[in-house]
């Protein structure tokens, strides 16, 4: 019960964040950039819109109760965290990045609960 209910959560965090992506690369591109710029250059858009994409798979997954959930979901949390940390060693104003690293931190301990939580 409790592994679901992390995944649930995992799950709204995953799209919660990966609305935050669309909607940034949405204001790009209606300002006249197209959307390779906004995703690769810098490479944040993909980075972002991966990782929020396998955590949110990742908690479905587990809402499903298939194998490898915590896995995935475990993938999307540290390439989240790693957003940040690539972020913060680029020099950017820690108000870009610090959101990421403690969102990024937060996924990483909702899946060390999902992996450590036996599927039932």
């Amino acid at each position: 019960m409790v592994r679901r209910v992390a995944g649930l959560v995992m799950l709204g965090l995953g799209l919660w964040l990966a609305w935050g992506a669309l909607d940034a690369i949405l204001a790009f591109t209606s300002r006249g950039g197209d959307l390779a710029s906004a995703l690769f250059e810098p490479p944040t858009g993909i980075i972002r819109s991966v990782s929020t994409a396998l955590m949110s798979v990742g908690g479905l997954m587990v809402l499903l109760n298939t194998r490898f959930s915590g896995t995935v979901s475990a993938a999307g949390s540290i390439l989240f965290a790693v957003l940040g940390g690539l972020m913060a060693a680029s020099g950017a104003d820690s108000g870009l990045w610090m959101d990421e690293v403690l969102f990024g931190l937060g996924a990483i301990g909702l899946s060390l609960l999902i992996l450590t939580l036996r599927r039932a």
